[in-house]
């Protein structure tokens, strides 16, 4: 196993023990079974020191013998506990809990122990949460052995292929067998040699190969050969016919004189017998162990040749399978070696960079390619040089006739037996469509709804509930006399540039476009994600709004110039869908929403801008210069609600004469309240006179008129 990866996921399984259950330490034992003793592959607070705890000994190997948890708040009064570890370890042990592991059969492979619960005692509550702990260390286990298991495949994979690149003209069994036996033949300066295959079907031996018998094959169950088979020992035998297990009936069908046979069993590596090996007539004299010797090491050379056959005709037909699954994958796939040069490119990547399949990129270096796709492979030296995974989202590129494919691209290191990088995997995931039907829902509903759609099955999930957030509502002035003195197309065009620049703003403050109501704008910050800057970000979008609506106004020199109102709110709202299961709309519904659209439509009596709720002003007062404006008994509230401006950023500082103006509008407004109008209209008067035309100025200076004159009729 690979140990630094499995310690690692161990260690932090035990830290969220110890915090889960208030412990000091956390330690895992593994069962080893030649020892029959626990032994700790992870120990909080112990580096280096492997502990062994004896099957049956102590708490916690009493504990896995018996297979049941063990609970035990003072150690010292318990005869189970053994001191001993704890000298040897430096470490007070005071109580512990213990609960076995079990592997996924059933069988107990370990045991999880906690050490001295701080301020408390372990009780059963404990119990159950050590053994989902537990339950989970099981599955890291499991895993671990899964992925390197797949790993040492991969790894016994990759060496195969590099050996069978070198000695790929030899594992042709009919042409390496023949080539093996004649050499065989030649060195043991024996007139024949044969090799006889064992038929699992039939017990019998047939010869795939017999030097002298041309084409003919021979079929037995008896003779030495067989008896070499069925004892699986080598034989020298120079004098055959006087052997009570020759079969001369074989020298018989084939005309043939056998003087003297060497036989040396081939096996496979579960030590069965794949066939048996024989030398036949030793020229001028007798076999000897010497020759035995050098028929055993031909026999080896045939076991490793037939075995690298089976392994490189399945190797072969997995290739095959992978190439047809890799050329039908819906991903473009191009290998890379460690030289930065192509070695294999599935039809897909031609297709979906519009790339001519007739021109072969095998072998071809990556900085050799045409410009359009070259960018396409910037990250693969990355990933060679440093062997970590590269994945890039949303790459647009432009392909030919002025079209563009949007892709993620996954770049993957391959490595060989030794954990040697050789090269990259690029994987192409076409995403153009998944964008382009993004992209035209988002113009309808807004833009977290549509990651919302596309990524659940059952709409019906977008259920309400209660949030926080601020609203937005803005409206142009006088839009209806507009459209009765300007034609249509005029109107069309100047409300888009108006959408245009309002909605950049909304998104550049994180806000949500709600939806269009004619030519008013409803936006929605803190939905569906509450944030501690959603009220500053609406009043931010807010004065960004009036800033591009007086940029746009300077642009468009034909058009008629607009002016626009501005609510905002803060409160509680119910965001969800809302409609029929045919037809869905996510929106937010609420007080706050109904406020926004009446202090909207408040701005144009104080011939303000905007104008925001107590609440709003509350979380925003320390970042905005506000002006409280009046008290307002808004339709559908029995409260009346104080409103306010916003005459800019405190990044700004007011000059003098703002200043002043600010304080004789407070006073005024607040003689205004004690009903002390002589004094109010002053100190609206005095502040008219610091900033004219100010529309809450001149509407309080009419209202103290007003009261003042009915006053003097009465």
């Amino acid at each position: 196993m690979n140990n630094k990866r499995l310690l690692q996921e161990v260690n932090d399984v035990l830290q969220n023990i110890s915090a889960a259950l208030n412990a000091e330490r956390s330690t895992l034992f593994l069962l080893n079974k030649e020892l029959m003793a626990l032994e700790s592959l992870v120990a909080q607070g112990v580096d280096n020191i492997v502990i062994s705890v004896p099957v049956g000994k102590g708490i916690v190997g009493n504990m896995f013998k018996q297979e049941h948890p063990i609970i035990e708040n003072d150690v010292h009064k318990s005869p189970l506990f053994d001191k001993s570890y704890d000298e040897q370890l430096n470490f007070s042990t005071k109580s512990t809990l213990c609960v076995p592991v079990f592997n996924e059969k059933g069988h107990a492979i370990g045991a999880l122990q906690c050490l001295n619960k701080k301020k408390a005692v372990f009780t059963e509550k404990d119990i159950t949460i050590l053994n989902s702990f537990a339950s989970a260390i099981t599955l890291i286990l499991k895993n671990s052995e899964l992925y390197f298991a797949s790993e040492h495949i991969k790894n016994n994979f990759s060496t195969l292929l590099e050996v069978f690149s070198t000695i790929s003209s030899e594992l042709d069994l009919n042409a390496l067998i023949p080539l093996i036996m004649n050499k065989a033949a030649e060195i043991t300066k024996a007139e024949r040699s044969s090799f006889f295959l064992v038929d699992e079907q039939t017990g019998e031996l047939w010869t795939i190969f017999a030097k002298g018998l041309k084409n003919k094959v021979i079929r037995t169950k008896k003779g030495i050969v067989a008896q070499v088979a069925a004892t699986k020992k080598a034989s020298i035998v120079n004098d055959p016919y006087n052997h009570p297990h020759f079969d001369a009936s074989i020298d018989k069908k084939t005309n043939f004189k056998t003087k003297s046979i060497l036989s040396v069993p081939v096996f496979n590596t579960n030590n069965e017998v794949l066939g048996v090996v024989q030398a036949v007539n030793k020229h001028k004299n007798n076999f000897n162990s010497d020759d035995l010797n050098i028929l055993k090491g031909f026999a080896s050379q045939i076991r490793i040749a037939i075995e690298n056959a089976k392994l490189f005709d399945q190797i072969q037909n997995m290739k095959n399978y992978l190439n047809v699954l890799v050329q039908n994958l819906d991903n473009g796939i191009v290998s890379i070696d460690k030289s930065f040069k192509i070695k294999t490119v599935n039809h897909t990547f031609f297709t979906m960079f519009g790339l001519d399949p007739s021109k072969d990129l095998t072998d071809k270096h990556i900085d050799d390619l045409e410009s359009s796709i070259k960018s396409l492979f910037a990250y693969c030296k990355e990933t060679i040089q440093s062997g970590k995974k590269v994945y890039r989202d949303d790459l647009e590129v432009k392909i030919a006739d002025q079209q563009s494919v949007t892709v993620n691209i996954s770049v993957l290191p391959m490595q060989d037996a030794k954990g040697n990088i050789i090269g990259v995997i690029t994987v192409f995931n076409d995403i153009s469509k998944e964008k382009r039907i993004q992209s035209n829902l988002s113009r309808y509903i807004p833009q977290h709804i549509v990651k919302e759609v596309m990524s659940k099955d059952n709409l019906s999930l977008l259920k309400g509930n209660y949030s926080r957030c601020s609203i937005l509502f803005s409206d142009i002035r006088n839009f209806t006399t507009l459209t009765e003195e300007f034609g249509a197309i005029q109107i069309v065009e100047l409300l888009n540039k108006y959408f245009e620049a309002m909605i950049s703003s909304v998104y550049k403050y994180d806000g949500i476009l709600d939806k269009f109501i004619g030519d008013a704008i409803m936006s929605v910050f803190g939905v569906p994600y509450a944030n501690i800057s959603d009220a500053k970000n609406a009043v931010n979008c807010a004065l960004d709004m009036l800033d591009m609506l007086s940029l746009l106004n300077n642009q468009n020199t034909k058009l008629p110039k607009l002016n626009i109102g501005i609510g905002i709110s803060t409160g509680n709202v119910v965001s969800g869908n809302i409609g029929s299961e045919k037809r869905f709309e996510y929106t937010v519904i609420g007080d706050s929403v109904n406020l926004s659209a009446r202090l909207e439509n408040a701005t144009k009596t104080y011939n303000v801008d905007l104008l925001i709720c107590e609440e709003t002003y509350q979380e925003v007062k320390a970042y905005f210069h506000c002006r409280e404006i009046d008290t307002l008994l808004v339709k559908g509230k029995q409260i009346p609600v104080k409103v306010y401006t916003v005459s800019g950023r405190k990044t700004i500082k007011l000059d003098k004469k703002q200043i002043q103006f600010n304080k004789k509008f407070s006073e005024g407004l607040s003689n205004y309240r004690n009903e002390q109008f002589e004094q109010a209209k002053q100190c609206f008067e005095d502040a008219d006179n610091l900033v004219p035309y100010d529309g809450p100025t001149l509407l309080f200076m009419e209202r103290c008129e007003r009261h003042l004159l009915g006053k003097t009729q009465v």
